[in-house]
């Protein structure tokens, strides 16, 4: 008797959990160290019941990129998880994104300058929340969002980066972005300074396509075309986690490589 009222609980409790976080989405993700840095100074969190994705990468040296990626995750993902519990929305969600990158550069800024072995740390970061059909991204430095749909891949984020606003304006051609001397040189990090504006980018994601948040490890080692390929070819999110990765280590693993893919169902 006791047995049948715990199933009945359960049960009960599965139900209401699939009510408030319908699960709509799947996602998979995976991070390398590749085959050049000593740490993996990436970091990612995701929850796909709630639609939410998070992907950042460290700067700064020892442990100091290490340290950072993993305080802009903490923060980002407690106090998005709030605001989709508390079910905001609009205007509200985007408040939501804004101060957790706030938050998240105010305790980067204030750890790097108690321990000197952390000074200068900061990251990239890219933080979504996927709610009633859209994708409402904040991001600062060059961690990216993509748009996989009809067999075609966009990048819907702009890097912080000189390089960026020169192709952006057509001053530079995007095949010759990836061997500018100045590609690595962000203009804007999470921790870099105790206060951030983030970018904010809102696009329509629909059922069957895939979101791709990823670290410059892969987007800035593997082309683009290959990307476009291995979502077309694989429709096991997992395996297509893992052969980004593999073509990125074999294109030299000179950073660290870090990637999450969902998908609306």
């Amino acid at each position: 008797m006791v047995i049948w009222l715990w199933l009945y609980v359960y049960l009960i409790f599965g139900i209401l959990y699939l009510i408030f976080y319908p699960q709509d989405m799947k996602a998979a993700a995976l991070t390398d160290i590749g085959l050049v840095r000593k740490t993996n100074e990436d970091a990612y969190w995701y929850d796909a019941n709630r639609g939410i994705f998070v992907v950042a990468d460290g700067l700064g040296g020892q442990q100091g990129g290490e340290v950072a990626a993993a305080l802009a995750v903490k923060c980002v993902c407690t106090i998005l998880s709030d605001a989709v519990d508390d079910e905001l929305a609009d205007a509200e969600l985007v408040d939501a994104l804004h101060r957790s990158f706030r938050t998240a550069s105010e305790e980067i800024h204030r750890t790097a300058n108690q321990l000197r072995e952390l000074k200068g740390m900061a990251c990239s970061l890219i933080a979504a929340i996927v709610q009633d059909g859209y994708c409402n991204a904040a991001h600062a430095g060059d961690c990216r969002a993509y748009l996989f749909y009809n067999n075609e891949l966009s990048q819907m984020t702009l890097d912080d980066t000189p390089v960026a606003t020169l192709v952006k304006s057509g001053f530079l051609l995007k095949e010759k972005a990836k061997s500018h001397s100045m590609k690595n040189v962000l203009v804007k990090s999470v921790g870099g300074k105790p206060e951030i504006d983030a970018n904010i980018t809102r696009f329509p994601v629909k059922p069957g396509e895939r979101l791709m948040f990823c670290t410059d490890g892969l987007w800035g080692t593997v082309e683009e075309q290959t990307i476009r390929e291995i979502l077309h070819d694989q429709t096991d999110l997992s395996l297509s986690c893992r052969a980004m990765v593999r073509a990125a280590r074999e294109n030299g693993g000179q950073d660290n490589i870090t990637v999450v893919v969902a998908e609306m169902e």
